[in-house]
């Protein structure tokens, strides 16, 4: 009796102290936990009462609410109960569907693509204005560059309408460019030019010094005894003639006018040498050149510019050639 009264005692101390125990830790089934006078991190948030854990709700195991839990926490209202939180507001009915928190949203791509349609649309209005603005600047160095030559020439300047810039494409759809004047030939204004620059021709225009629109040619005559051809045109697109002036001699002072590079430009020299089919002269002049008149200092046409040597230096067909020429120039058959 006393031992069962003893092992009593005992239970109770040992009671005791596990009761004093759990007051310091917590026993689970992986970790031991120590118990502080620490307070929650959530003890004082709104809502709450006090330090401790009044005024919060934790669902039961089972998901439910305790009986003291669901009576400290009412259920919400039904809508349209008098609760005074709900009275009086409407109730928002519902849509045919649920706005799109994306609307507008766009991805990563979607941008990209977006940018590159916008730098396409650059790009296609830059090749539109870039070619009309490289006109622009052709049109204009033409006429400085006559500008310059008009200046030059001074009381000779009414030279410079009889002057024009050939360009023409051959059969191979290679393009060139010459230069061509008119001549007085019996009477008639005759366009000549070198049967190099026209000849085989697909299509050939001839343009004036002053960057004027360009005309067609009609019809293109070649000449089989030098290296002359002759541009038929539209009657009233054929300029004022230069006159014929008298042969070539030696060491006499001379200018050219052509369109070396498609530019309008004078070169002032003299005649170095005098040969029956060719006139050697001291002056440079450019590729274009080809089909320039060769003056004297009173305007009149001695020679015409067909080649050049090795040094650049002029080489032109004495302007009584030239006229022979275009007498048994013949009709060129083109690509057919």
């Amino acid at each position: 009796m006393s031992g069962r009264m003893a092992c009593g005692r005992c239970a109770r101390q040992d009671g005791a102290a596990a009761e004093r125990t759990l007051a310091t830790v917590g026993v689970s089934t992986s970790r031991v936990v120590t118990v502080t006078d620490r307070e929650p991190p959530f003890a004082h948030q709104a809502g709450s009462d006090g330090p401790g854990l009044e005024g919060r709700t934790w669902p039961d195991r089972d998901g439910q609410r305790s009986p003291d839990r669901a009576a400290a926490e009412p259920e919400d209202p039904a809508p349209g109960s008098d609760d005074p939180d709900t009275a009086g507001r409407d109730q928002p009915a519902p849509g045919p569907y649920d706005p799109d928190d994306l609307d507008g949203f766009q991805t990563t791509m979607a941008r990209v693509f977006g940018r590159i349609r916008v730098a396409l649309g650059v790009l296609v209005a830059l090749a539109m204005l870039v070619p009309a603005g490289g006109w622009v600047l052709d049109r204009l160095a033409v006429l400085s560059a006559g500008g310059a030559v008009e200046e030059a020439l001074g009381d000779d300047a009414a030279i410079t309408e009889s002057l024009l810039l050939v360009r023409s494409v051959d059969c191979a759809g290679r393009s060139r460019s010459g230069s061509a004047f008119s001549l007085e030939l019996d009477g008639t204004p005759t366009v000549v030019t070198n049967r190099h620059v026209v000849e085989s021709a697909r299509s050939t225009v001839v343009q004036p010094l002053d960057a004027g629109p360009g005309v067609q040619v009609r019809t293109v005559l070649l000449a089989e005894t030098a290296d002359v051809a002759v541009l038929v045109l539209d009657e009233d697109a054929v300029p004022p003639a230069l006159v014929v002036g008298p042969s070539a001699t030696l060491g006499q002072s001379i200018v050219t006018v052509g369109f070396p590079g498609a530019r309008p430009a004078l070169r002032e020299g003299r005649v170095d040498r005098v040969e029956p089919d060719r006139l050697l002269l001291a002056l440079e002049v450019g590729a274009g050149a080809s089909g320039s008149p060769v003056l004297d200092v009173e305007g009149r046409v001695v020679g015409q510019v067909f080649a050049r040597t090795a040094d650049q230096r002029g080489v032109a067909t004495p302007v009584g050639l030239v006229r022979s020429a275009v007498a048994d120039a013949r009709v060129d058959p083109g690509c057919g």
